[in-house]
């Protein structure tokens, strides 16, 4: 790939990205592209991103496929990292019916909000030395890409990263048993449908397992983790098709999601 093409599909993507329009996928036109080129292409889209303005700040990060059935279908071995952006952040009140510009698919997930910048690797020891608080999170996934994605498409594309809706409860991590959390999410329609049912320590071996890796991860790829930012660490349960209609979803301790989507 060289600097002209690599140049070339970065512009690309960030026009499809900001018209809400699907991306080509770059394994199309290079096969080859390794992991790491993705990671720079990820980068530089997310530079892109936020140098346009128009998708706010850097809200936090994310980690994607998280399941092992799913990086066994993508050819890898590990999760992958996202960036979220505050445009497609909201608030759950209830209320308001939340319009996205692309389809979306629905995850429940834990986030964790960082209190003091973090710039060296943690470890079991230490990893919830910067964390405030953590909450239930919904994530509004969209891989935006223009065919069925391999992870290099993925990850070129900032991981399905696009927005979030974010609980109101807040609580310390160590006060509180993560993995025990059990979640269940509904869809409110003329007859109450679950979609799905699972602990939080399904992630991975485990939310802790997790935070950590998504840390390290991140800060391998050379982003900043600064103060305010949200750390999503995957999805527990099965993710949705982001139908129009009204869901509830339950974090035991860590309170309810009520939303809609339209």
């Amino acid at each position: 790939m060289t600097d002209s093409e690599h140049n070339a599909w970065l512009e690309a993507a960030l026009a499809n990205t900001l018209a809400g329009k699907p991306v080509q996928n770059i394994s199309v036109d290079y096969p080859d592209i390794s992991i790491g080129d993705a990671y720079s292409l990820q980068r530089e889209l997310v530079r892109k991103l936020q140098d346009h303005g128009g998708w706010g700040r850097v809200y936090g990060y994310k980690a994607a496929l998280t399941a092992e059935p799913a990086q066994q279908a993508m050819g890898i071995n590990e999760p992958i990292v996202g960036v979220l952006f505050e445009r497609a952040v909201h608030q759950a009140d209830g209320a308001t019916a939340i319009k996205t510009d692309r389809p979306v698919l629905l995850e429940t997930e834990v986030g964790f909000t960082l209190g003091k910048p973090i710039t060296k690797p943690v470890t079991e020891h230490d990893v919830f030395d910067a964390i405030t608080h953590c909450k239930g999170m919904i994530e509004l996934a969209s891989p935006n890409l223009q065919q069925r994605p391999t992870s290099v498409d993925l990850i070129s594309n900032n991981s399905a990263s696009y927005g979030c809706i974010v609980g109101a409860s807040n609580k310390h991590p160590l006060d509180i048993d993560l993995d025990a959390i059990p979640v269940t999410l509904r869809r409110l329609a003329a007859e109450d449908e679950v979609l799905h049912t699972a602990t939080a320590g399904s992630v991975m071996a485990g939310q802790v397992d997790a935070l950590i890796w998504l840390i390290n991860s991140t800060l391998a790829q050379g982003y900043a983790l600064r103060p305010g930012h949200v750390l999503m660490t995957g999805s527990i349960g099965s993710m949705h098709p982001g139908k129009a209609g009204k869901y509830w979803a339950d974090f035991g301790a860590l309170g309810d999601i009520t939303f809609a989507i339209a």
